[in-house]
């Protein structure tokens, strides 16, 4: 799907530096540029990828120190993994411009906003703009990005109003789904870039998102790797019996082939969250289990389709 659409008559981020250019961030530069939203982008990584980033023209310019990349730019989004991320929030903080607002793509948002409140104290909430693009694939890399990554994807935003080091805002995702008031003007700017690029922005709190997406995001990556599992324990690698199916098998294994890394990090920085949804996912299995060739089989399978037929509507 296409995001082209009207350009802004100026880029409503002027100077924006992307730290991490794999996936995430590469689109992310392709998106702001295609879009014509941002004014200058500012690349941070190796060498040979910021070189590669400028050839595709995703990027204006480079640094490899993240301080020097942050230096001058008005909006820092950190597109990196969710402890490198926070490793990275403590180590810009003293080169960031006072006007800058930092937001970041993490899978999680709980202990990056705690780390800002920590690191910035009473201006975090002017000064950072945690964020999660719910969009991706089981292939990572520059090589994988694309503008039209973002588009019709949830971006949820989890503002830090309110909040003192230690101590968060709490509120549901549904009660947020409207802007709150208390955005600044570059929050507000932020918004309408992500919304630029196709995506379509909920708010949320960081606790309250970190409980949702263990159920709608970590959740099924752990049934998929589980089964990878599974099957491998059963069958080994290369068995022809792994060809009999019908494709659902594929689609059930495609998340098994993300990055191992990426989700150690997700499985630390949201463990308590995951490990519910997973002791909530066993019960239901073993529920099946006990209840083969029951009645109740047929009941809970059921249930579980007039569930499915909502998510699809």
């Amino acid at each position: 799907m296409s995001v082209e659409g009207a350009r802004p008559a100026s880029p409503i981020l002027p100077r924006v530096c992307i730290i991490g250019l794999g996936l995430m961030g590469g689109s992310l530069a392709l998106a702001l540029r295609h879009c014509g939203v941002a004014g200058h982008i500012v690349g941070c990584g190796r060498p040979a990828l910021l070189a590669r980033a400028q050839e595709l023209g995703a990027i204006d310019s480079g640094a490899v120190d993240a301080g020097e990349a942050v230096a001058q730019s008005d909006f820092v989004f950190l597109c990196v993994p969710v402890e490198t991320s926070i490793a990275l929030l403590a180590q810009i903080a003293e080169h960031l411009p006072a006007r800058a607002l930092v937001s970041d793509v993490g899978s999680t948002k709980e202990a990056f906003a705690r780390a800002a409140c920590e690191i910035y104290g009473a201006s975090a909430a002017e000064r950072v703009l945690p964020g999660h693009p719910l969009a991706g694939r089981e292939l990572s890399g520059l090589e994988q990005a694309s503008a039209d990554l973002f588009a019709n994807c949830i971006w949820v935003l989890t503002p830090l109003a309110g909040a003192a080091p230690g101590q968060l805002p709490g509120a549901s995702l549904a009660s947020l789904n409207v802007a709150p008031a208390g955005l600044t003007p570059a929050q507000r700017s932020l918004q309408l870039a992500l919304e630029a690029i196709g995506a379509r922005v909920m708010f949320s709190t960081p606790g309250e998102h970190d409980r949702t997406v263990a159920y709608t995001s970590h959740l099924p990556q752990m049934v998929s790797s589980a089964l990878a599992l599974t099957l491998e324990q059963a069958f080994g690698a290369g068995n022809p019996a792994l060809e009999v199916h019908a494709g659902g098998l594929r689609a059930m294994l495609r998340l098994a082939g993300s990055d191992p890394a990426m989700w150690e990090q997700i499985g630390a920085s949201n463990r308590e969250n995951i490990s519910a949804a997973l002791e909530g996912m066993e019960a239901e299995l073993r529920e099946l289990r006990e209840s083969l060739g029951s009645a109740r089989f047929r009941a809970k399978f059921e249930r579980a389709r007039e569930f499915a037929k909502l998510l699809k509507s």
